[in-house]
């Protein structure tokens, strides 16, 4: 059992490394990488400096987060979309509800605007604005894995809204932070994390998904070839008596089998005698 942790434990640091360095190579392209020790949170500095474990520590800090198991969506499913869309999750009691408001554009950036409410009297929304399509597509993609970090913020980085979604094992923690210092959490099970990105991919990038073509049916005349039977090979002096003499290792040909004659009445004047 404790190798089995500890196996866990490594393969778990291994795949957050990897995200350290994916997220720190984003942040060199966005400009971000000389500005990260002086503009960004403490705890974001640490992270990226590998001083903290990022799932341990927020896990620590929101040790309590709510668990989001329901999930409506307005417009419903197949129903056409006019300008916004929203997905709602809620908790069993309802005592906890996060609301997801999807701003349509035609361009190439998106809107995102994630509201938290507790007790349906305080609320602390986080709006997400120009969000690149490259950097959607990455994030779909990253949310899809068992295990894994992935940070959902627009080229403005720490500088406005963002979100961090800590997967393990399917099961999912989201973290909101705001530059102005407000901050929240809430866990989702691995199927509000499934509508979630079935949701947001369909307002994204919609149109049909290819389709593997059905096989042509079969004409009149035409019939699945049928495999022969496979024939057992003869069987030779070496592989039965391993220990014959050399001489006698060569097989002699075959001969070919007599060719079945038909059982017929002869007349009396082909018979010789």
């Amino acid at each position: 059992m404790e190798d089995l942790i500890r196996i866990t434990r490594e393969f778990t640091r291994r795949i957050t490394n990897q995200d350290r360095q994916r997220l720190g190579l984003e942040l060199r392209e966005s400009g971000h990488s000389r500005s990260l020790q002086v503009t960004a949170p403490v705890t974001l500095q640490q992270f990226f400096s590998g001083e903290i474990d990022l799932d341990a520590d927020l896990a620590r800090r929101f040790a309590n987060a709510p668990l989001l198991s329901h999930a409506q969506f307005t417009p419903r499913p197949g129903e056409p979309v006019h300008r916004r869309a929203s997905a709602i999750f809620s908790t069993n009691d309802d005592s906890t509800v996060v609301a997801v408001d999807a701003h349509l554009d035609s361009g190439r950036e998106a809107a995102l605007e994630v509201t938290f409410t507790l007790f349906s009297t305080l609320a602390l929304r986080f709006s997400l604005a120009r969000l690149v399509a490259s950097d959607r597509s990455r994030w779909l993609e990253l949310m899809r894995r068992p295990n894994g970090i992935a940070f959902l913020w627009t080229r403005d980085r720490w500088e406005q809204p963002y979100l961090v979604f800590v997967v393990r094992e399917h099961f999912a923690r989201m973290y909101a932070f705001s530059p102005h210092g407000f901050e929240a959490a809430a866990r989702l099970t691995p199927d509000m994390i499934d509508a979630l990105l079935g949701w947001l991919e369909g307002l994204w990038f919609p149109g049909p998904r290819a389709e593997e073509p059905e096989p042509a049916p079969l004409d009149a005349g035409e019939r699945p070839t049928q495999v022969g039977r496979p024939t057992r090979p003869r069987p030779t002096l070496r592989s039965v008596i391993p220990d014959a003499p050399e001489e006698q290792w060569a097989d002699e040909p075959s001969q070919p089998p007599a060719p079945d004659v038909a059982e017929t009445d002869l007349p009396s004047g082909d018979l010789e005698w």
